[in-house]
């Protein structure tokens, strides 16, 4: 049954590929539609090699065809990615555009230990002191894992406890978690709800404790307890809430205010997301690195160069999209023409690295075009923000341009079957 509900999907989206976004702009969901908006300019380019986005692609289709397999995103980048509006967005449709894909919600992290934004959907209750640190504080030296954020203790009744809303659209019931921390002997142990651990196991390379449980929750408390005199701390870096459902797992790493040699801070990047293996990150650094005067494209590249390396540690095969900037403004007042510079980066690292581009900046209409969102009220008074249907209209048009660009690749799977099944019958006749 699944099979054939696939196979329906697939031929529709071969046939959509061919056509323009306004010819099919209903399918699979309705994109809300502006005159201002370049919806031709929404689609995947390939700068370097056309099967950039292969790998990925044959995780997905196994995954629609077989109804097998766990198919990993993981998209970084700075205030745009924390809020989580327009990567959620994508969650929701690559978690549902085909039946229920839900894999799970993947990463998380109680961040209002920072005193910052939680993403939308899910809040931590916490109790004991806590200090924290973001990969944006300079002058700060802490250690990293692959959110760019840090929780630590000396608390020995520190405690916290993750709860999802009742509103979400889609139910996140998780059935493993992956705690990941600092593991040594000064560290505190972890002791999760009485009764809820089917087994567990850790990871002292990649620094996390993976719990098995016995049912599905949406919520989990957890206790850092002090159990020798050795025990002095705990550092948190964050969680991973899994399933063992087939399906799409859609991972936010956003900090605030980040740049590329944020994340280059983080020392534990790629140990942590090997432990994802992610098929796809989505790469959106570079509204911060163009705020201002002394942007440098050398030193730009140059940072980015080092970070995809890090990530193609974690998977030597992941499919790579750079999302270009949004047009935007300095202090409110002054157009930022760093955005075509970025623009000319992005499509010069992607020619050089195997990865496409997704232009967000000629999607908005290029340069000024943030004076006219943000008189249809999709970007903020700030001109550098969108607003929520602003971020929701980006979450569903870059879904839309992976699953045109994907029906092309199943056209071409579609046919390369085609010749190669002609062929052998031609040398059977023979």
């Amino acid at each position: 049954m699944i099979k054939k509900a696939a196979y329906g999907i697939i031929i529709l989206l071969i046939s959509l590929a061919q056509f323009s976004h306004a010819q099919y702009s209903e399918y699979p969901f309705p994109i809300s539609h502006y005159d201002f908006v370049q919806y031709d300019s929404s689609r995947l380019e390939y700068p370097g090699n056309d099967d950039a986005m292969d790998a990925f692609y044959a995780k997905l289709s196994t995954l629609i065809l077989e109804g097998k397999g766990q198919v990993n995103i993981v998209q970084i980048g700075g205030s745009h990615i924390q809020a989580d509006v327009m990567s959620g967005q994508m969650r929701k449709r690559f978690q549902s555009f085909q039946g229920d894909q839900n894999a799970g919600r993947g990463f998380v992290f109680p961040y209002r230990l920072a005193h910052t934004n939680t993403p939308y959907g899910y809040h931590f209750e916490r109790s004991g002191n806590w200090t924290s640190c973001r990969n944006v504080e300079k002058k700060r030296i802490c250690s990293f894992g692959m959110g760019g954020i840090t929780a630590y203790t000396e608390d020995s009744i520190s405690s916290l406890a993750i709860c999802f809303e009742p509103e979400n659209d889609i139910k996140y019931h998780f059935n493993r978690i992956k705690i990941y921390y600092e593991i040594s002997p000064t560290s505190f142990i972890i002791q999760l709800d009485s009764g809820l651990v089917k087994s567990q196991r850790t990871d002292s390379i990649a620094g996390y404790t993976e719990y098995q449980l016995t049912h599905f929750i949406d919520s989990l408390g957890m206790r850092f307890i002090k159990t020798d005199s050795t025990q002095t701390s705990f550092q948190l870096y964050g969680m991973n809430l899994e399933t063992d459902e087939a399906g799409v797992i859609l991972h936010n790493l956003g900090i605030n205010g980040a740049a590329v040699p944020s994340f280059l801070r983080c020392e534990l990047l790629s140990q942590q997301l090997a432990t994802i293996k992610p098929d796809l990150v989505i790469l959106g650094l570079g509204i911060n690195d163009a705020y201002g005067k002394n942007f440098s494209q050398r030193d730009y590249e140059k940072n980015y160069d080092k970070l995809v390396k890090e990530i193609r540690k974690a998977n030597p095969n992941v499919s790579i999209i750079y999302t270009t900037n949004n047009d935007s403004y300095i202090r409110r007042r002054y157009l930022n023409r760093n955005g075509i510079k970025v623009q000319e980066s992005m499509k010069r690292l992607a020619k050089k690295q195997d990865a496409v581009v997704w232009d967000m900046f000629e999607v908005m209409g290029g340069l000024n075009s943030i004076v006219v969102w943000q008189h249809y009220g999709l970007a903020k008074k700030d001109r550098i923000h969108f607003t929520r249907p602003g971020y929701i209209l980006m979450g569903d048009l870059i879904f839309d341009s992976i699953i045109r660009d994907f029906g092309k690749y199943l056209s071409k799977q579609n046919k390369a079957e085609t010749e190669a099944l002609l062929l052998n019958q031609n040398s059977v006749q023979r």
